[in-house]
């Protein structure tokens, strides 16, 4: 029964040992909840992303305004003015799985809270002198309208005392103040403004935060050796928002699939990216505040705190446009393009004449900095790169996104006040969209998903196999050299059974005498026997 018992354990050791080898369960596990299926691990941290996401705001101080525009100087003075740092609070909502088309639909909700003890100082508190967007906007439409409409405008700006610049807090600047221009148009012509205040980080980063819909591709399909099919969309990948899969104001064309230029499907968010990337993966980074795709590429790997990532970084000419360039031409409006390294936003932000750089210029033309002087372009500041982490597919620290938004003044027609910055580009602020140090769960599972929980089916698999091998190791034994309290067990019993069978030779000896004298003595006296027959007894 031993052997039999140390036979069949070790053979199931060795069974269960070869099959977690083989079948790599840790590999399917890690499958199931590394998706957004509903209750999988990576769907509840994609609700609510357990990643510090900082926006790191830089504002432009202008100092010299009256000296400018009296013509006693001939630069704009601007000064940096920062960090102003917000952070950024994500959720996504309203979550819908599309099981014919494996896509996923959803509501994200972004929310954005002052890090005061971060920031260089309280935005409510200091001020700062800026462009007057709204004017400015609408001084540049008005001359690329008619006469009537420049002269008009002219009237009503010098009625309203509107001026080029404003003073007031960094606070108000960014999140809204009211401007009666503003609240005239509003008046007049509420199907193009439709709000009665104007704040430019209102306008990028929180105008219609609750209300885009976005839908988005789930894991990629793959075929029975789990190498991805061709022509499928990557996972994660936005496949439309509310209902578009590109740019209507970029001219996107939907029996043609658009263009590199003017396309939405295909770019990721920048919150999720598939976890089989490698060294030859590139993506596009979509967000309103971008207005269009930007174009990220491998670089290198690299360690935070002991956690690899992989560095994707955005190309030097993202911004720009070229006519003559399918991928760019849509930026070019009536064949018109803005200066290398100035990128139009303006179709995402009422036609105001916007636009996004680099920081401080960099990357762009060289004569954008002749009217300024405080801007210092650096490439090495102020690239914009990805870091994502493989095992998660999440962005993590590493991750600087640096944009700068600026005014566009075109041509000035019949407006004295607007003439000093006619044809400039004006710089708003700049900003630093960073991650901070992953949390310690996120860490935790990071560095478990890498090699502690390998090393544990491992140590698992290997002491099955060797618990299994022992126990046929001792069956074995078992088999060959039984054990000595075996070999005691038998000579008892051979040591009984001759006990027992010489018993049984002298009782049967001593019955045969007895009978002898019995006899003896019935032919000696004759009558019976006095002696009792035992041996019948």
């Amino acid at each position: 029964a031993e052997l039999l018992r140390r036979a069949a354990l070790g053979m199931t050791l060795l069974f269960f040992g070869s099959l977690v080898l083989i079948a790599d369960p840790l590999q399917s596990i890690l499958d199931t909840q590394l998706s957004l299926k509903p209750g999988a691990l990576l769907h509840r941290l994609w609700l609510f992303p357990p990643i510090d996401v900082f926006i790191n705001v830089y504002m432009f101080n202008y100092t010299n305004v009256e000296e400018f525009t009296s013509g006693r100087a001939d630069k704009l003075h601007v000064q940096e003015v920062g960090p102003y740092v917000y952070q950024e609070v994500l959720s996504n909502h309203n979550v819908t799985y599309n099981e014919n088309n494996n896509t996923i639909t959803y509501t994200p909700k972004r929310e954005y809270v002052l890090v005061l003890d971060r920031s260089i100082g309280d935005p409510k508190i200091d001020r700062i002198r800026a462009p007057n967007i709204p004017l400015m906007g609408v001084t540049t439409l008005a001359s690329s309208m008619s006469m009537f409409a420049s002269l008009g405008l002219g009237a009503i700006t010098r009625q309203l005392d509107s001026q080029p610049m404003l003073e007031m807090s960094v606070h108000d600047y960014m999140w809204g103040y009211e401007d009666r221009l503003v609240e005239l148009a509003a008046k007049f012509v509420p199907s193009w403004i439709d709000f009665s205040s104007f704040g430019i980080m209102e306008k990028l980063f929180r105008e219609g935060n609750e209300s885009n819909v976005f839908n988005m591709n789930l894991n990629e399909p793959k075929d029975k050796y789990g190498v991805r099919l061709p022509d499928v969309p990557r996972a994660y990948a936005v496949d439309s928002i509310n209902g578009e899969r590109g740019f209507k104001r970029w001219e996107y064309n939907d029996e043609t699939n658009g263009t590199m230029c003017n396309r939405i499907w295909g770019s990721h968010d920048a919150t999720l990216f598939p976890l089989d990337m490698d060294e030859n993966d590139e993506f596009f980074l979509y967000r309103r505040t971008f207005c269009r795709r930007l174009h990220v590429k491998f670089n290198s790997t690299s360690t935070w705190n002991g956690i690899d990532g992989y560095r994707f970084d955005m190309l030097p000419d993202a911004f720009d446009s070229y006519s003559n360039d399918a991928n760019s031409s849509c930026y070019c409006k009536n064949n018109r393009c803005l200066k290398k390294g100035v990128g139009s936003v303006s179709p995402c932000y009422y036609n105001i004449p916007l636009a996004i750089t680099y920081p401080h210029f960099t990357h762009a033309d060289p004569t954008l900095l002749d009217h300024f002087e405080g801007l210092t372009p650096n490439a090495t500041r102020f690239t914009s790169s990805l870091v994502v982490q493989p095992q998660l597919g999440a962005p993590m620290q590493g991750t600087h996104l640096r944009l700068q938004a600026n005014q566009v003044v075109g041509k000035v027609s019949f407006n004295r006040i607007m003439e000093p910055f006619e044809d400039m580009v004006l710089p708003l602020l700049w900003v630093d969209l960073n991650i901070d140090v992953l949390c310690l769960s996120l860490r935790l599972l990071i560095h478990g998903i890498k090699w502690g929980f390998p090393l544990l089916q491992w140590s698992a698999a290997l002491g099955m196999l060797l618990a299994g091998v022992y126990q046929l190791c001792c069956a074995l034994m078992l088999c060959f050299w039984p054990p000595a309290s075996q070999f005691q067990k038998v000579d008892q019993a051979e040591r009984g059974a001759a006990i027992q069978v010489i018993g049984a030779q002298g009782y049967r000896k001593s019955s045969l005498q007895l009978e002898a004298l019995e006899e003896q003595h019935h032919l000696l006296f004759g009558g019976g026997s006095l002696i009792p027959k035992l041996a019948k007894t």
